[in-house]
Order: structure tokens, then C-alpha cells, then sequence
């Protein structure tokens, strides 16, 4: 009798429960999701320094593409350590198929292990603003390399191994290894070939999977100081006369974190199980990266020849 009276109440408990839900919701405010200025610049020396500055998304605004939105109507600065102030000019190169605008400021020269700020301000924003220091330059003091014969998925290549020595600075720092290569066919004409050099670190130390981009980003707490070395392998086409860019640079700590960050968000995005990935930021009051890089460059010519 006890089991009958049990087994008779349960879809009133049910049908109880769904009525109840029907007529009461729950509201939530979510945090945050006022809109927000987005800043992304590298400084490095160059012509000209980029920023970047768009306008954040919530979780919850739909679009119909994934593009940015740019912020055309703000004002951008760069402050030094002794205070004095650059602005930015502007510049808008969208097209009726694509938007694309930046804030450039030309012809500045950093100091080494000078800090440097970047502000930004826009009407309907709260104003943001980045702070890096510049890092000191790192020198390249040998680039040498062996070839390791052919690869055998690609029997036209060989699988070089490079080793690139120079001398680990003071202190806590980060470093990122980059190349390109180019060059024409010495055996048809009008035939070229180039490419972004991927290398593959030997020590498995330094090998990252979620690091997606072309380069090799390191910390130095396996480096030995003076004489430290980077040892990475590549493929190269044979009958190429190659001109090989290799480039090391010394880079912020922002810079480290962020694309760091970044790759692992890329490879856990649509693993459920995975867990989630905050994007390294150094924006007050905003979103994005303000990093900076100091690059030394070497160039080489291979030729492989059958």
C-alpha cells in the first residue's frame, strides 16, 4: 500500500515542478558586458608603430560574421619615461569587402629597458591604457647547420638541423625564434619558392602543440647564459638557391603570455571536457595586448642540389 502511494505521487511532484518552472524565471545580471575598448599593439623598431583598437563583444551579442570592429573615432598616445607624449595619427584602409583601420605613430626610436605606455581614448569607452618595457637587444653569434638527408614523405626536400648560438642576457627573459626563405629554381625557369621557416625545436622541452603561428617562442630556464643555443630542425626544397632570414628576438614577458595563452585557447577550443583558457591581457580598464619585441637577423644561402 505504502509502495503504491509512493509510486502515485511522484507525477504530481513532476507536474508540479514543470508548472512551477513555467511560471517563474530567474533573472541575471551579467557582469561585464558593457562594450570596451581593445587595444592590440607590438612595438618594436620600425617605420611605423600599429595600433590597433576595436570594440569588445559580450557573450550573449550574436554577429552574422567574426570580424572586428574598429573604433574610428578615438585618440591614441604613446608616453615615455620622462613623461612626454606622442600622439597617433589615423589611418582607414577599408574597402566595400573588408574593414581595416589602424593608429600609427612614425619615426619613434625605443630605448632599451625603457618602459613605455600606450593610452587610448574614445567617446561611449572608458579610456584604457598598456604599459610594456622595451626589452635590450640579443645578438645572434652563430648560425650553423647539417643536413639530415631526405624527408620521406616529401623525397624533393631534405630535413636540415640548425643550430643558432648567442648569449642569454640577465635576468628572467623570453625569446622568440622566426624565419622566412626565398628563392627561384635553379633548374626551371621562372619558378620561385618561399615559405615560413617552422622550426621544430629538438629538445622536446620547448615543443608546444598548442602553439599554432610559424615560430618558436622560449623561456630561458633551460639556457646556460653565455654560449647558450637553439637547436631546430626544418625542410627545404632541393635545386632552390635560398635565401634563408633567421630571426631572433628578445621579447616582453606580455608578449610570451599572450601568444602563449592564445595557442592554448586555439587548441582546446571545441574540446568540452578541456579547461578554459583566459587570454593574457595587460589593458587596464579594457581588453587586448600591448607587447614589444627587439629582433637581431641573419641571412643565409642554402642550396640543396640532387
Amino acid at each position: 500500500m505504502m509502495t503504491n502511494r509512493i509510486k502515485s505521487s511522484i507525477p504530481l511532484v513532476l507536474l508540479l515542478s514543470i508548472i512551477w518552472g513555467c511560471e517563474r524565471f530567474l533573472e541575471v545580471e551579467l557582469p561585464g558586458q558593457e562594450p570596451r575598448l581593445v587595444m592590440n599593439s607590438l612595438l618594436e623598431n620600425s617605420d611605423t608603430i600599429r595600433v590597433y583598437l576595436t570594440k569588445s563583444r559580450g557573450i550573449l551579442e550574436g554577429r552574422e560574421y567574426d570580424g572586428f570592429e574598429y573604433v574610428k573615432g578615438g585618440k591614441v598616445f604613446l608616453k615615455n619615461e620622462s613623461g612626454a607624449i606622442f600622439p597617433f595619427a589615423f589611418i582607414d584602409k577599408s574597402n566595400p569587402i573588408e574593414s581595416f583601420a589602424y593608429y600609427y605613430l612614425a619615426g619613434y626610436d625605443f630605448k632599451d629597458n625603457e618602459r613605455y605606455e600606450i593610452l587610448a581614448e574614445s567617446e561611449g569607452f572608458k579610456p584604457i591604457s598598456g604599459e610594456v618595457q622595451f626589452p635590450e637587444p640579443i645578438a645572434i653569434k652563430e648560425i650553423s647547420y647539417r643536413n639530415l638527408g631526405p624527408v620521406e614523405s616529401f623525397t624533393s626536400q631534405d630535413l636540415l638541423e640548425f643550430t643558432v648560438k648567442f648569449d642569454d642576457l640577465p635576468g628572467k627573459n623570453f625569446y622568440e625564434l622566426k624565419g622566412r626563405f626565398y628563392g627561384p629554381s635553379t633548374t626551371q625557369a621562372n619558378s620561385f619558392y618561399s615559405g615560413d621557416l617552422y622550426p621544430r625545436p629538438v629538445n622536446p622541452a620547448y615543443q608546444r602543440d598548442s602553439w599554432t603561428y610559424s615560430g618558436l617562442l622560449f623561456d630561458d630556464v633551460l639556457l646556460s647564459g653565455k654560449d647558450s643555443e637553439i637547436v631546430f630542425r626544418s625542410t627545404f626544397p632541393r635545386d632552390y638557391d635560398l635565401e634563408v632570414t633567421i630571426n631572433l628576438s628578445h621579447v616582453s614577458e606580455s608578449y610570451y603570455r599572450y601568444e602563449e595563452t592564445v595557442g592554448l585557447q586555439n587548441y582546446n577550443r571545441g574540446d568540452f571536457l578541456s579547461q578554459p583558457v583566459l587570454v593574457y591581457t595587460n589593458i587596464k580598464n579594457g581588453m587586448g595586448i600591448l607587447k614589444a619585441r627587439n629582433t637581431d637577423t641573419k641571412i643565409l644561402k642554402i642550396l640543396l642540389e640532387e
